[in-house]
C-alpha cells in the first residue's frame, strides 16, 4: 500500500464515481455519458461526427494511469499499455484500467503509484489534428513533455492521433483552450466513442 492510494478510484467506495474536471463543460456541450471502470465517460456529443472530419478534442482521463520509479525496462504482457519513459527514473503506464492497473505485480522492486485520478488526458483526432497540436504548444517530437497552453504537460503520438496528458486541476482550462483552437476548422468536442479505435486506448 502507498500513501497515495487515495488517487486511486479502485478503491473509492461503493457506487462512487470518479468524474474528469473536464466533466462540466461536456455536459454544456450536451455529452451523453456512461460509467466505465469506475468514471463516468463522455461517450457522446451532439455534432461530433462533422467535427472529427476536421479536429476532435475528447476526454480520456478515465484510462489507467500508472508511475513507475525508477522508470526502467517497459512492461511486456499488458496488452493496449502505452510505456512512456520521463526520465531514466520516471515512467507512466497508460492504458485501460483493465489492461494496466494489474501490472504492478510485474513491477516488484519498483515503486508504483496508481495516478489515474491525478492525472487527465485529452486526445486530439482528424486531419487537423496536428495544426491544433501546433497552436497549443511549441513541442515539435513526441513523446515529450513542456509546456502545453502555458501548463506543463506531455504529449504522446497515439496511433493517428495524440494524447496530451497533465494534471487533473487544469483540465476544464486545457478543455477550453483546445477547444477553442478546434473551432476555426470546424472541430470540437467529440466522445471516447466516436475516436478512432487506435486513439481511443
Amino acid at each position: 500500500m502507498s500513501a497515495l492510494d487515495f488517487l486511486s478510484p479502485s478503491l473509492a467506495g461503493p457506487g462512487a464515481l470518479a468524474r474528469s474536471s473536464m466533466e462540466r463543460a461536456q455536459r454544456d456541450a450536451g455529452a451523453v455519458f456512461e460509467e466505465r471502470d469506475g468514471w463516468l465517460v463522455p461517450v457522446s456529443i451532439p455534432g461530433e461526427e462533422a467535427r472529427l472530419a476536421a479536429v476532435g478534442v475528447a476526454d480520456l482521463s478515465h484510462l489507467g494511469k500508472l508511475e513507475v520509479r525508477p522508470g526502467g525496462d517497459p512492461v511486456h504482457g499488458a496488452e493496449g499499455a502505452v510505456w512512456y519513459p520521463i526520465s531514466d527514473r520516471r515512467a507512466l503506464a497508460l492504458g485501460p484500467a483493465a489492461q494496466v492497473l494489474p501490472v504492478r505485480e510485474q513491477l516488484a522492486g519498483r515503486l508504483v503509484v496508481d495516478v489515474t485520478a491525478q492525472l487527465g488526458v485529452l486526445a486530439l483526432a482528424g486531419p487537423q489534428a496536428p495544426t491544433v497540436l501546433r497552436r497549443l504548444t511549441h513541442l515539435h517530437h513526441f513523446p515529450s513533455g513542456g509546456e502545453v497552453a502555458r501548463i506543463t504537460a506531455h504529449v504522446l503520438q497515439r496511433g493517428s492521433g495524440y494524447w496530451i496528458v497533465f494534471p487533473q486541476e487544469y483540465g476544464h482550462y486545457l478543455w477550453e483552450v483546445a477547444v477553442d483552437r478546434c473551432q476555426p476548422f470546424g472541430g470540437g468536442p467529440v466522445g471516447v466513442d466516436a475516436l478512432p479505435e487506435d486513439v481511443r486506448a
